[in-house]
């Protein structure tokens, strides 16, 4: 229970508190006339962002006192202020400078390994492989090949990289934000018409390097003339031959050659004519009329050094001493020489037989078959029923059989008869279609004329001669 204060206490505090109520109201109210304004005067620099340094944003302290000032209405000083500004700050308002380096591409190196050693970090490592994911370039970049990429100084990032694949082709990753975009590039080189001619005496390749015609267009014009000629066996001294092609050249410089575009060849009194056109199945060459270069079948599917023994009906056999027909052609070749088919075919038998020893017989349709003797062994996929292509390697040359040196047997046999491989008239490839025959004969037509008028007088006068 809450004890109430006496009656008499109460009254006395009631008294008291009315006396004190008095004499707040009589007592006047004093006044003053302080403003209690307080004025701070300091002078501050006013500095343009762009301006600022490194060094005007560290160990910043106040260099004047603050004066206090009765003025109503302050002016900036000139007391500066310098406070630590933040690394992230510093790098935004620094000007950006930048560096390229270029590193050419060595045996075992990898993107990761060339960029990490110029200090640019996993992660631009990593987005920039992003960009190229599908092509994968910087996966198959090879030795000899250049990078050349730029980072920021200030901030450390990549910003820019180009793999140059060759002197025409490249390939660009710009940064963009986070992320790396590619793109590709290519240089159109100009191109040239050039004309050459040489005459053997020695081969096509000892002459035609001395007739500055490069060893890759004498190896391509062996190719181009290899169904009518046997470069071992046909060439006569005293052949020409004169090649109309193309020059690759970029900033001035020749950098390769391209395609060619005509040749000529006189071979013991023939002439041989071939035109590059480029049809839907592919670019060939052709004769003058149309014609395919390309034949059905090679004229010798091996390398070889020599004819060790030529077609011949009464020929007495080296082993038995008695007159057997030869109704093939021996090539010497050393053991382990890869063997060709030559057309496109059919294999339709692939093992022993008899004095044959290890043999192949390609089927190639149309009445033409070919048979392989005496190999060393298979190539792989060589059996019975394999298709093979011309020019596929599909034995070696061994003595398997009734041999007494290395070499290969060849035979060409039409509708059952042997014929001598060396002088058989080879068939032509498939003709070309006649929507392309329209189209190539006026151009062929052209291309003839051209070459006629790039011949020296010595090569018109020979080729006129053969006309007479």
């Amino acid at each position: 229970m809450i004890k109430l204060l006496p009656t008499k206490h109460l009254l006395l505090i009631a008294a008291i508190s009315a006396l004190l109520a008095l004499v707040l109201i009589v007592l006047p109210e004093e006044e003053t006339n302080d403003s209690g304004q307080i004025s701070f005067e300091a002078n501050f620099e006013v500095i343009d962002q762009s301006q600022l340094m490194l060094h005007d944003l560290q160990k910043l302290t106040p260099k004047n006192n603050i004066p206090f000032s009765n003025n109503s209405e302050q002016q900036l000083s000139d007391t500066n202020y310098e406070i630590p500004a933040p690394q992230a700050l510093v790098k935004k308002v620094s000007p950006p400078t930048f560096k390229t380096q270029a590193v050419e591409v060595k045996s075992g190196d990898s993107l990761s390994k060339i960029l990490s050693k110029a200090g640019i970090s996993a992660q631009d490592i990593y987005k920039v492989s992003q960009a190229d994911k599908k092509q994968k370039t910087l996966l198959q970049m090879r030795p000899g090949q250049e990078i050349n990429f730029t980072t920021n100084e200030v901030s450390g990032e990549l910003t820019h990289l180009t793999l140059v694949l060759n002197r025409l082709d490249s390939v660009t990753f710009e940064r963009n934000d986070d992320k790396f975009s590619r793109s590709e590039a290519s240089r159109t080189p100009e191109v040239n018409q050039t004309y050459k001619e040489a005459e053997i005496n020695s081969s096509l390749f000892v002459d035609g390097l001395k007739a500055g015609i490069d060893q890759p267009l004498l190896i391509e014009l062996a190719n181009i003339f290899g169904w009518d000629i046997d470069f071992a066996l046909d060439i006569r001294k005293g052949d020409s031959l004169s090649v109309l092609y193309e020059e690759k050249f970029l900033d001035g410089e020749k950098i390769g050659n391209g395609n060619i575009i005509a040749a000529q060849f006189i071979n013991n009194g023939r002439t041989y004519q071939a035109i590059r056109f480029q049809t839907e199945k592919g670019a060939s060459y052709y004769t003058p009329d149309g014609l395919a270069m390309r034949k059905a079948f090679i004229r010798t599917p091996v390398d070889f050094t020599r004819i060790s023994s030529k077609f011949n009906p009464n020929r007495l056999h080296p082993i038995f001493k008695t007159s057997r027909p030869h109704r093939g052609v021996d090539y010497a070749a050393a053991s382990g020489t890869p063997v060709k088919a030559a057309g496109d075919g059919k294999v339709s038998f692939a093992g022993k037989q008899n004095g044959y020893g290890n043999v192949v017989i390609i089927d190639h349709g149309k009445g033409y078959q070919t048979l392989y003797a005496h190999l060393k062994g298979f190539a792989r996929g060589t059996k019975r029923g394999a298709r093979v292509k011309q020019g596929q390697f599909i034995a070696y040359v061994g003595q398997t059989g009734w041999a007494t040196g290395p070499h290969l047997h060849y035979e060409f046999r039409i509708n059952g008869t042997h014929k001598n491989p060396v002088t058989v008239k080879l068939p032509n490839d498939d003709p070309m279609p006649k929507k392309d025959l329209q189209k190539y004969l006026p151009y062929a037509k052209q291309v003839v004329a051209t070459l006629a008028n790039s011949h020296s007088p010595t090569f018109a006068q020979k080729l006129a001669s053969l006309k007479d």
